[in-house]
């Protein structure tokens, strides 16, 4: 005997799987309208963060905080890779963590500017990395660079990823 109806579970799950893939290209569709009608400049503007610094707060008896702002991809992957030793075989083999969080700090920082000669000046430091270390103590060099890496988008900090590795 052949069937003229589906059975009812036919007819639900047939409008499962309907509604699944239409929803699915709906979606999609809103993404790419969403983005076609966004305002360009708002989308690429770089996300900038004030950060407090709280041993400088306490000794200006004021607040003291910096801005900084995201990192292009290129130039964060220009200063990791630039500080960072592989092997003959393309294996990393050493990272300077230090020196890789001192120049994200010094090409973030937008306030104050750390480039300003009259800065470098008052503090008798040659280049705009010198002035980070005179500035900041190592940790509060971690903190900021850690808050730029997350504005960056990336999540995991390279301290995170070699203990990773290491066990």
């Amino acid at each position: 005997m052949q069937r003229v109806f589906p059975t009812f579970w036919e007819t639900y799950l047939n409008s499962f799987v309907k509604m699944d893939f239409g929803r699915e290209r709906q979606i999609k569709m809103n993404a790419l309208e969403r983005l076609l009608k966004a305002d360009a400049k708002k989308v690429t503007e770089k996300p900038k963060k004030n950060i407090e610094i709280p041993r400088l707060t306490k000794l200006f008896n004021e607040k003291f905080e910096i801005t900084v702002q995201a990192l292009d991809t290129e130039l964060l992957s220009e200063i990791t890779e630039s500080h960072t030793e592989y092997s003959k075989s393309g294996n990393k083999k050493k990272a300077n963590n230090f020196a890789i969080g001192t120049d994200i700090v010094v090409n973030a920082v937008v306030e104050p500017d750390l480039r300003n000669k009259e800065l470098l000046s008052h503090y008798k430091a040659a280049t705009p990395n010198e002035l980070v270390t005179k500035l900041f103590l190592a940790g509060e060099i971690g903190k900021i660079s850690e808050t730029i890496t997350e504005l960056c988008g990336v999540e995991t900090t390279q301290t995170e990823i070699d203990e990773t590795i290491k066990n």
